[in-house]
């Protein structure tokens, strides 16, 4: 049996990290309120970066980058950390909102599944379409001495639940954690860009705040520097 399983960083969970952490959801909204604000000239030239610095006025710039340049970076970088925002939200899995991981959701579907979600889940990962993802459950029938040929946990009706669970309690673990993998790799298309985009957004953000870093950090040495030597 082949198992198809893409990189891991590729997967939705890890997807979430880049383009649905609490600094994306933040910045993202840089593009919707701040479009004025940083192409506005007084403001501009308010919002001084030199001033920052603590460069004087007619002394050489610290900076690297321009005022302009760095805003336009953080314009660019936020947009692009919306359109990453915006894309997970749309094609993300629901069951990633009640599990982060195959083992919580495997527990999350002992405490609150019913038979028939069972019997859904079950009907899914058996279909034609399915493709394994998960040795763990595909040969978990092997240390009984056979393979799982067809569904377990189908027919059980909703009173007898408890009793199912104590049959096949390890095999609807491992079948919920199958499922869940499973669902970690839909949008393949859709979970790469929304990757791509957030990693460039976050490394554009990053340029500036390292120009503004060095510029800062010369500065308080500079003044350093000069105090000791008074």
């Amino acid at each position: 049996m082949k198992f198809h399983s893409d990189w891991k960083f590729m997967q939705w969970q890890s997807v979430e990290r880049v383009a649905n952490n609490d600094l994306t959801r933040v910045v993202a909204l840089v593009p919707i309120i701040g479009y004025l604000i940083l192409f506005n000239d007084q403001i501009a030239e308010i919002a001084s970066f030199r001033l920052i610095a603590g460069v004087e006025q007619g002394a050489a710039t610290p900076f690297y980058l321009t005022g302009l340049a760095k805003m336009r970076l953080v314009f660019f970088g936020s947009l692009l950390l919306l359109f990453s925002n915006l894309i997970f939200k749309v094609f993300r899995p629901p069951v990633l909102e009640l599990a982060k991981g195959d083992i919580e959701f495997a527990a999350r579907v002992g405490e609150r599944y019913s038979v028939y979600e069972l019997e859904e889940m079950e009907s899914q990962v058996f279909s034609d379409h399915w493709k394994p993802r998960l040795p763990l459950f595909w040969n978990f029938a092997k240390v009984h001495g056979k393979f799982i040929k067809h569904p377990q946990v189908t027919g059980y009706r909703p009173d007898f639940r408890s009793n199912m669970f104590a049959e096949h309690g390890d095999y609807i673990s491992f079948l919920a954690r199958e499922w869940w993998t499973g669902e970690m790799h839909t949008f393949r298309l859709a979970r790469l860009v929304s990757l791509i985009l957030g990693i460039t957004g976050i490394f554009l953000l990053a340029i500036p705040t390292l120009d503004i870093t060095q510029a800062v950090v010369g500065d308080v040495f500079l003044n350093l520097g000069e105090l000791l030597g008074s």
